[in-house]
C-alpha cells in the first residue's frame, strides 16, 4: 500500500485541532440521518466520530459510506475539531475518503454471543471494544511489572518452561514427552531464582506458567502470566514494603495511561486512586477477631442489601429498555445501542445473583472461623472488602503453614 498523505492517528487528534488530516482504520459503528452520516472509525489507538455531510463529497462517496458494513477497512480525511459530546472529544468534518476493502455480514454485532462462539470468532472479538479496552490496560501493566524491578536493581532471570520439577501439588502438571522422556510445563520458575538470588541478589521472572486443574473458576487458571521476585537478606517488613511499592506502582501508571479504557470497563476509578502506600497490616489472630465480630456480620447484612438494590435497579432499568425496543419506534442505531445495553445489564445481573448466593454463606464461614485453620477464599473476601485497599496478613499459627514458611523467632 501506498503512502498516506497527512496520515495521523486518533490518539493523536488533540495536536491538530483545525488540520486537514487523514485517518485510516476500520468502521466501528455508522448511523444515517438524512443529509448527515455519522461513522465511528477505529484504528487501533482510539475511536473517532467523522461526520458526513451530503454536497461536501462526492454523491457516489456518500452513497457508498451509507451502505458500508461494520469493521470495512478505509481512508477517511477532513478537519479535526473538538467536540466534547463526540468520543473522545474531536471529531472529524469529511471533505473526502476511500474504500479499501468493504466488510459484509460481521458476526460479531451487538446481540448477545455465548462464550463458544466468540472464542471461535476470538480474531474478530478482539476488535470489540471491550477487548481492546483490556489489551491496552494488560500493555501497560506488562510495562510496569518489568519497568518497577529493572529501575530497582532486580536481574531477569528467563526460567525454563519444560521442567522435570514441580513446584506446587504434583496432580496439577502437564506431562508432555520429550523426545521418549517423560517431562512437565512449568508450574513456577520460584526454585530456579532461589538459586540464581544467590548470584544476582535481586531477580525476577515473568513468563507463562501451567497447571492442569479442570475447574473452570475464576481462581483456578491452565496457563496464565506470572511475575515472581527472590531477594537475598530480606526480612518481613522489606518485603511487604517492596509488595506495597510495587502494586502501587502498577495501579498509578494504569490510572495514568488508561484511565478512558477503565472508564468504558466500568472500573471503579476511585478505590483504585486509593491503593498507595502504606497498606493495612493485620495479624491472623487479628482477621481472625474482626471474621467473629459483629461488625463483620453488620458490613455482610448491609452489602447484601445492597446488591439486592442493585438488582431491582437493573430489573427496572431491562424491563424499561425491553418496552422501547418492542415499541416499533426506534431506528436501528438506537435498536442496537439498547441490544448492547441490555447485554452489559443481564451480564450484570448474572454477578450480582451469584454475590447475593454467596453473601450468606461468607457471612455463616466468618461466624464459624476457627483459630488455627488457613485463611479461605470466602475469609479472604470479607477482609479485603472490609478495607479500601490492599491488606496484609502476617503471623499465621505454624501449623496453618507449609513446612517451608519461615518462623517468626521474634517472640522467642
Amino acid at each position: 500500500m501506498t503512502a498516506i498523505p497527512n496520515k495521523v492517528c486518533i490518539t493523536d487528534l488533540k495536536n491538530n485541532v483545525g488540520k486537514e488530516v487523514t485517518l485510516a482504520g476500520w468502521l466501528y459503528n455508522s448511523r444515517s440521518s438524512g443529509k448527515l452520516q455519522f461513522l465511528i472509525l477505529r484504528d487501533g489507538t482510539g475511536l473517532c466520530q467523522c461526520v458526513v455531510e451530503k454536497g461536501k463529497i462526492p454523491d457516489e462517496l456518500f452513497d457508498k459510506l451509507g451502505h458500508l458494513g461494520q469493521e470495512s477497512s478505509l481512508t477517511i480525511t477532513g478537519t479535526i475539531r473538538a467536540e466534547q459530546r463526540s468520543v473522545g472529544g474531536y471529531e472529524l468534518a469529511v471533505t473526502g475518503g476511500e474504500i479499501i476493502s468493504p466488510a459484509i455480514d460481521h458476526p460479531i454485532t451487538p446481540k448477545s454471543h455465548g462464550v463458544d462462539f466468540l472464542l471461535k470468532n476470538r480474531h474478530l472479538h478482539l476488535r470489540s471494544q471491550r477487548q481492546w479496552c483490556i489489551g491496552k490496560i494488560r500493555h501497560t501493566v506488562i510495562d510496569a511489572i518489568r519497568r518497577f524491578f529493572n529501575d530497582n536493581g532486580f536481574t531477569l532471570i528467563d526460567t525454563p518452561i519444560l521442567t522435570t520439577i514441580a513446584g506446587e501439588d504434583t496432580q496439577s502438571l502437564f506431562e508432555v514427552d520429550y523426545f521418549g522422556q517423560p517431562l512437565h510445563l512449568t508450574q513456577t520458575g520460584q526454585l530456579y531464582l532461589e538459586s540464581a538470588a544467590m548470584s544476582f541478589g535481586k531477580v525476577y521472572c515473568f513468563g507463562p506458567t501451567f497447571r492442569a486443574e479442570k475447574s473452570k473458576t475464576r481462581r483456578h487458571l491452565t496457563e496464565f502470566w506470572m511475575v515472581e521476585p527472590e531477594v537475598a537478606f530480606a526480612d518481613l517488613n522489606s518485603l511487604l514494603e517492596l509488595a506495597e511499592n510495587f502494586v502501587s506502582f502498577i495501579v498509578a501508571q494504569v490510572l495514568q495511561n488508561n484511565k478512558s479504557q477503565l472508564e468504558t470497563l466500568g472500573v471503579n476509578i476511585p478505590a483504585l486512586e486509593k491503593i498507595k502506600p502504606p497498606f493495612y497490616r493485620l495479624t491472623y489472630t487479628e482477621v481472625g477477631n474482626i471474621l467473629t465480630s459483629q461488625k463483620a456480620q453488620d458490613f455482610l447484612a448491609a452489602q447484601l442489601a445492597d446488591f439486592q438494590k442493585q438488582k431491582e435497579q437493573m430489573e427496572t432499568r431491562i424491563a424499561e429498555l425491553e418496552k422501547q425496543s418492542a415499541s416499533g419506534k426506534l431506528k436501528q442505531w438506537q435498536q442496537d445501542k439498547i441490544a448492547a445495553e441490555l447485554i452489559d445489564l443481564r451480564s450484570e445481573i448474572v454477578e450480582v445473583n451469584t454475590k447475593i448466593e454467596n453473601n450468606p454463606k461468607h457471612a455463616k464461614l466468618a461466624a464459624e472461623f476457627q483459630w488455627g485453620k488457613d485463611l479461605g477464599g470466602s475469609d479472604e473476601t470479607i477482609i479485603s472488602q472490609m478495607h479500601d485497599k490492599p491488606v496484609f496478613v502476617t503471623h499465621y499459627p505454624k501449623e496453618a503453614k507449609a513446612f517451608y514458611m519461615k518462623t517468626d523467632r521474634s517472640s522467642d
